[in-house]
């Protein structure tokens, strides 16, 4: 009877065993967390003499295209093609700033194609803040095929400067408290990434977002957060608050529109009237047929003049989303 109850006991504790160890396997990052948040010198030169700048947010859905979030399997070829048709558009933009999201640092997803480097060689801009914020050995997302769940991810934020980062901040938003622990620790985090930079001796603050796109309650929480931070700086310095919100004010299924949030703001002032915001002409979502505004460019109007604003519709289906392109000078 000892010996049954002891063969019984192995023969459950040995499954839990393997799923733990591979749980821990999959939640486990190989990339050093000290560099989570950090300032990269891509050596492209001094940059120019200008008193006016253009900024540019773009969600490049690690440039899968229209493909991001399907289940399929995809060829280096597509990555190649999306790279060089996003490159050319916000090259003819001639961006002093890039704020992008959902961006690939190493993944077998996109070829481990270190899409921030690429973009800003590319572009030749001088420097980078990069921020982490998936660092996994095993990513259930989307759930088929299984085969696609296997591979590192290392996945994040940057904000592409031709001008001096002096200091990079990566603060970790809420986290969806109804989701299962093991979903919450497979799943990426969401970020407030501040960059500050020297621009003509200038402080501007760059801060790029990538909100809560499943849970309406955590993405209000995480709106109310960045604005309070981001109205903070504005009280002392130019500040643009910019990226992907996952919220528009036409997008029914949302229930309360958290983009509201923002539109209250004394101090803050979206780039783009707020009665444009259902104009088709200004969506940047779905990037194929635009019908609802996800990204949006804020900024303080007592430090910041916007000269011109655009949806740049060049970049064609590089990304499931469109980007934002501003012209800006500082008072």
């Amino acid at each position: 009877m000892k010996g049954f109850l002891r063969i019984l006991a192995i023969a459950v504790a040995l499954p839990a065993l393997v799923v733990a160890a591979f749980f821990l396997w999959a939640s486990a990052g190989a990339y050093a967390k000290s560099r989570y948040a950090e300032i990269v010198d891509f050596g492209n030169g001094v940059p120019p003499e200008k008193d006016t700048f253009t900024l540019v947010s773009y969600n490049i859905g690690y440039l899968s295209g229209l493909t991001n979030n399907v289940a399929i399997t995809r060829d280096r070829a597509l990555f190649d093609t999306n790279q060089s048709t996003a490159t050319a558009a916000l090259d003819h933009l001639d961006a002093d700033f890039v704020a992008l999201q959902e961006v690939d640092l190493d993944a077998k997803r996109s070829f481990n194609v270190n899409q921030a480097e690429a973009i800003a060689k590319d572009l030749k801009l001088s420097y980078g803040a990069i921020a982490v914020n998936w660092d996994k050995n095993y990513v259930p997302f989307p759930s088929w095929p299984l085969s696609a769940h296997f591979g590192r991810i290392l996945s994040g934020q940057a904000i592409l400067s031709r001008y001096l980062i002096t200091d990079h901040e990566r603060i970790v938003l809420d986290k969806v408290a109804s989701n299962p622990a093991y979903y919450n620790a497979l799943y990426l985090d969401r970020l407030a990434q501040v960059a500050f930079v020297n621009v003509n001796q200038q402080r501007l603050v760059l801060i790029n977002v990538h909100l809560e796109a499943f849970n309406t309650a955590t993405r209000m929480q995480q709106t109310q957060y960045v604005l309070a931070l981001a109205e903070k700086y504005a009280a002392t310095s130019p500040v643009l608050l910019v990226g992907d919100f996952n919220s528009a004010v036409n997008r029914e299924e949302e229930g309360e529109k958290s983009i509201q949030q923002m539109l209250k703001s004394d101090r803050l002032q979206p780039v783009f009237a707020a009665e444009e915001f259902i104009d088709g002409a200004i969506a940047t979502f779905p990037s194929d047929r635009p019908q609802f505004k996800l990204d949006y460019v804020f900024y303080n109007p007592d430090k910041i003049e916007i000269l011109e604003a655009r949806v740049a519709t060049a970049a064609a289906q590089a990304s499931d989303h469109l980007p934002i392109a501003v012209q800006f000078r500082l008072k």
